[in-house]
């Protein structure tokens, strides 16, 4: 089979962009043949990334600053690769592919809430609660008709509400659509896309299976993720003031909230307890993993799935998490983890405590959680269920 990934950028800038990697190199070992059509080249090792396809062409009607116009290289694209399918990932529209909808397979996987939500995030500006509503008039009444650019500083950008409700509906034409969750399932079948189009396939990356070390007895508490406001880092310091037991946290990632969660942290009382480490490399990540008891997931925001749950139950580690978006996909609460409502910082405060006085149940949970790893995120298993939906199969 040959397979096209459409993308908006080469090169390792987030999840998008790995999964995609990871996903091709796997396909290309079962013999498949892929190419990459993508607009940005980002990231300091674009060779490398570019070296996992059987071919790359850059194509400017993928780029968001650029919109629909370009030179008709995706058009050139197709013809050179003369591709079987068409694997759609994350752009600002689907215009470009709309003359290949009766003559191609086109496939689309949904990484974030950007196709149904107008605000991106799925959680309202006003209270930052998530949203359960379809996209339609009640997104003009949080707002969502602004947003920002990073071009004009502080002044907000006008966007047009209806222009992106008729370009989540161009995507019901599409053969299929993939996404990670129950909850990203249930939000496009909201938004009106048709059921038997839409499927769960969890995303995977090709993590090994080595046995983990135990759950150590040092009370350290792990977050692994960017620095923003969605993924409510100052929710679990919040909480971390709320904990009486000793303890130990340390924060990696990077984002623009960094600034503000330390002076959060002075402000809780939390220095000396709370060390944030900055970016660290993902072969380096292991050692922090082994120095946790518990891998804190505060999300704000719905993750559409939450890669960083299928990163802890690889090295067998138990997860206390706010239940939002796909995270009950993967962490059963108390059995490899438990889980707290929505924002409730309480009841995250007491998940902690309860898991930071009870070893035991921990490296029970860890264990449980490295068995589920193992049997229902393989990633050969990943990769069996996209071929079978790239060949119309399932």
């Amino acid at each position: 089979m040959r397979i096209l990934f459409v993308n908006e950028k080469c090169g390792y800038f987030g999840g998008v962009e790995q999964n995609i990697a990871v996903t091709a190199r796997g396909l290309r070992l079962k013999g498949h043949q892929c190419f990459l059509a993508h607009g940005d080249s980002l990231g300091s090792d674009l060779s490398t990334y570019e070296s996992f396809f059987d071919g790359a062409s850059k194509c400017d009607e993928l780029c968001v600053e650029k919109g629909k116009q370009g030179a008709h290289a995706f058009e050139k694209a197709v013809e050179k690769f003369s591709p079987d399918v068409l694997y759609l990932h994350k752009f600002p529209h689907v215009d470009f592919c709309l003359p290949y909808l009766n003559k191609l397979r086109t496939v689309r996987m949904i990484h974030d809430h950007d196709l149904c939500c107008p605000r991106r995030h799925k959680y309202f500006f006003h209270n930052s609660r998530i949203c359960q509503k379809k996209a339609g008039w009640r997104c003009y009444l949080d707002l969502a008709f602004l947003s920002r650019d990073s071009h004009l500083g502080p002044i907000p950008k006008f966007d047009s509400i209806s222009r992106k409700l008729r370009e989540m509906r161009v995507n019901y034409k599409l053969d299929r659509l993939l996404v990670g969750s129950r909850f990203m399932r249930d939000e496009l079948l909201q938004n009106g896309f048709p059921q038997e189009k839409v499927h769960i396939v969890p995303p995977n990356v090709d993590m090994k299976y080595s046995t983990p070390s135990q759950v150590p007895q040092e009370p350290v508490i792990l977050f692994v993720g960017q620095l923003i406001k969605g993924k409510g880092v100052d929710l679990l310091l919040q909480a971390l003031a709320r904990v009486s037991l000793d303890f130990k946290a340390l924060v990696i990632g990077v984002g623009n909230s960094e600034p503000h969660l330390r002076e959060l942290c002075r402000n809780l009382n939390l220095e000396g307890r709370v060390h944030f480490k900055g970016w660290i490399a993902n072969e380096s990540l292991g050692e922090f993993y082994a120095k946790a008891r518990i891998v804190a997931v505060p999300s704000r925001w719905p993750e559409p799935f939450g890669m960083i749950g299928l990163e802890a139950m690889s090295h067998g580690r138990p997860v206390v998490a706010f239940d939002v978006g796909g995270i009950p996909d993967w962490l059963e609460h108390e059995v490899t983890g438990l889980l707290a409502p929505e924002q409730d910082i309480d009841a995250l405060a007491k998940a902690l405590t309860r898991l930071l006085s009870d070893l035991e149940s921990c490296r029970r949970m860890g264990r449980t959680a490295f068995a589920n790893f193992k049997n229902k995120f393989s990633f050969q298993d990943y990769l069996a269920q996209i071929t079978s939906h790239l060949m119309g199969q399932s």
